[in-house]
């Protein structure tokens, strides 16, 4: 039995207390296990080489140029018979305590990005590159749990116990206001604040990266407009709010008029939204789109034990087949929904000796297309020829699609069996193509490459009647040649 890569050692890593190993859990389930650490440490203190090094926090989330710092407390609520006395302790303990984590792992993270470790020795650094902090965008979460119940009981009238957000508070102040959560970081930077209740719901209706991040990232707008104090009943009404508007396709927070100085979300929209028609008929459509998360970490178990093989005649490292599976995870669930029935579908053609390929442009990012490839493979062939081939015929498809679509800015593409053949293995393939039109030199090749294998010839591409992407790129296609 081989022994354990370092990053396969990273991905069993589960945090060390039963709060820190949900937190894991959860985490791996919305950002997928190939972007998701826990219990790293940087080696600020180390002398000579010596001692161990410092906590970083409880969980990293590295994805692209988006940095998710998670600091997890558990922490029990002292009753007293003062409330300000019970809640100033468990305040300190749980977020204080959490918020000088975050901001201090935030700081090494800007001028020491290549510091960090798996192991309190640091002696195995993190195998995922962390991005520059000239273009990383960092998000700061508190989980702190234990205040639930009390809070419940402090607010009464079947409130339901999630911590109010005011952003009129800020710093000392919350020792004054129990179970109300503002700026704890004193106005200098924004702390994302859930609970046991809040986090659940959160990772739940948003569990895909570019999902949560678009959430933090309005969120954080929407909480700090200029002269508007924003009062909310807990985090999971803000959610709620979130989802139940559809702008453009995408979700959006309520707009507050200019003039308004006050602005206020009560309870009661996470009651109704929980329970209504559209969630109910959007987790059941969402069925097909979590094959696509299937998709990604199998893909990414080969590339933790170091077996991912290149397709390119280029020697690809750890980062690059990072990159392919990172496009993949960069749909949002929507769009993972959509591309997954395509993939399927093209899984299900299977005539021998003719290729099929489903064409497809991303609800996420209009300007990546993607190429889902199937090829029976032909009898006569060694299993090492027909991979070899498959994989030369998805990648004049990815450039291919250049030629077709000169707005497409990145192609990725996925080859495999159809269903119907007895073993199955699958060539993935991300292409950069860039704002500017393709090589005349370069273009030529392609296009030799697409008359070869008979593929993107306009006689034989058919649009899909109703296709979700027609309007983005003007046009998708199935081919069977």
């Amino acid at each position: 039995m081989n022994p354990k890569t370092i990053w396969q050692s990273a991905s069993d890593a589960e945090g060390k207390t039963e709060s820190e190993r949900y937190l894991t859990k959860l985490a791996k389930k919305a950002f997928l296990s190939l972007w998701s650490y826990s219990n790293l440490f940087s080696d600020e203190g180390r002398a000579s080489g010596k001692g161990d090094g410092n906590e970083l926090c409880d969980l990293l989330v590295v994805f692209g140029n988006n940095v998710l710092l998670f600091s997890d407390k558990e922490c029990k609520f002292t009753q007293h018979q003062d409330i300000m006395v019970s809640w100033s302790r468990w305040y300190k303990r749980a977020i204080e305590k959490s918020v000088r984590q975050l901001i201090g792992a935030e700081k090494f993270l800007r001028e020491h990005p290549g510091r960090i470790f798996l192991d309190k020795n640091c002696q195995t650094r993190l195998p995922l590159e962390l991005p520059s902090p000239s273009v990383a965008t960092y998000y700061l979460i508190a989980v702190t749990r234990g205040s639930h119940e009390p809070s419940k009981m402090y607010f009464g009238g079947g409130s339901s116990g999630s911590l109010l957000i005011d952003t009129l508070i800020d710093g000392d102040v919350h020792y004054k206001n129990p179970f109300r959560v503002g700026w704890p970081a004193a106005n200098k930077r924004f702390i994302h604040v859930l609970d046991e209740m809040t986090l659940n719901i959160l990772l739940e209706e948003l569990d895909t990266v570019p999902d949560i991040i678009e959430y933090l990232q309005q969120k954080e707008v929407f909480l700090t407009q200029p002269g508007v104090n924003v009062v909310v009943a807990g985090e999971e009404q803000l959610i709620a709010q979130y989802m139940l508007p559809m702008e453009g396709g995408g979700h959006a927070f309520p707009n507050i008029p200019d003039g308004v100085d006050y602005a206020a979300i009560l309870e009661g929209y996470w009651e109704d939204y929980s329970v209504s028609s559209q969630r109910r008929a959007k987790h059941e459509a969402n069925a097909d789109s979590y094959f696509w998360d299937r998709l990604i970490e199998y893909q990414s178990s080969f590339i933790r034990s170091g077996e991912a093989i290149g397709i390119s005649e280029s020697e690809m490292t750890p980062s690059d087949h990072e990159r392919i599976v990172r496009a993949l995870a960069d749909e949002s669930r929507l769009s993972r929904r959509l591309l997954a029935q395509h993939f399927l579908h093209a899984l299900s053609i299977s005539e021998p000796g003719k290729k099929f390929a489903r064409i497809a442009v991303s609800y996420t990012n209009p300007k990546r297309m993607y190429v889902f490839l199937t090829i029976p493979k032909p009898p006569g062939d060694s299993y090492e020829q027909y991979r070899k081939t498959r994989g030369e015929v998805l990648f004049a498809y990815c450039y291919g699609l250049k030629l077709k679509y000169p707005l497409a800015y990145e192609a990725v593409g996925i080859a495999s069996e159809p269903l119907t053949e007895p073993i199955s293995s699958q060539e993935f393939a991300y292409v950069e193509l860039g704002d500017q039109p393709m090589a005349e030199q370069f273009s030529a090749v392609i296009q030799e490459a697409m008359d070869k294998f008979e593929i993107l010839q306009s006689d034989t591409m058919q649009q899909k009647a109703g296709h979700d992407f027609a309007k983005a790129m003007g046009s998708a296609s199935g081919k069977r040649n």
